[in-house]
């Protein structure tokens, strides 16, 4: 009666195998990227983090008590480091916005500085905390103590260079009034 044999699974199925088929591999294909991307970024942050002013910042901040106060410990780096961070052998700048997270809330550090001779030093190491207009600022306690000798060097060689002035200054008005 029938002549014709019966169709296999791929004969009876093929209306929805193509589109789920081509669907599943095109979201196998966008998972694969979104991985990729985010091994990218989660590298690159690693990178970041591993710096020498991302650790100088964090060092700061760990140990202000301000930032302690405001964000609570621990004090950790989030994703999403921003700016720039270029060496050339032993020169180079930073301009970084770090992402930071405590307890009691986040905020950002922003780091500028230039690297010469191997050495880095920073314009400006500020905390700005998550909703709130107030920034604090790392590099005044850091400032302090490189500040302070230097204060004090000049203030102490000025006494000894106006000690011998004024030494011989209420001298000559002695010899002066003695010779009269």
């Amino acid at each position: 009666m029938n002549d014709r044999p019966n169709p296999g699974w791929f004969g009876r199925n093929w209306k929805w195998f193509v589109p789920t088929g081509c669907l599943s591999v095109l979201l196998f294909a966008a998972l694969a990227l979104a991985g990729l991307i985010g091994l990218g970024i989660k590298g690159v942050s690693g990178l970041m983090s591993g710096s020498e002013p991302v650790r100088h910042a964090m060092d700061l901040a760990k140990a202000n008590p301000d930032v302690r106060a405001a964000f609570g410990e621990p004090l950790e780096t989030g994703m999403g480091f921003q700016g720039s961070l270029t060496t050339n052998n032993d020169s180079g700048e930073a301009d970084l916005s770090l992402p930071i997270k405590g307890p009691k809330g986040s905020g950002r550090i922003y780091v500028k500085g230039t690297r010469e001779a191997d050495r880095w030093s920073y314009r400006l190491i500020e905390v700005a905390i998550d909703g709130s207009e107030r920034r604090i600022d790392l590099l005044g306690a850091d400032a302090a103590p490189d500040a302070a000798p230097e204060a004090a060097s000049p203030e102490r060689s000025a006494p000894d260079e106006s000690t011998p002035e004024e030494e011989s200054d209420p001298e000559a008005p002695a010899e002066e009034s003695a010779a009269a």
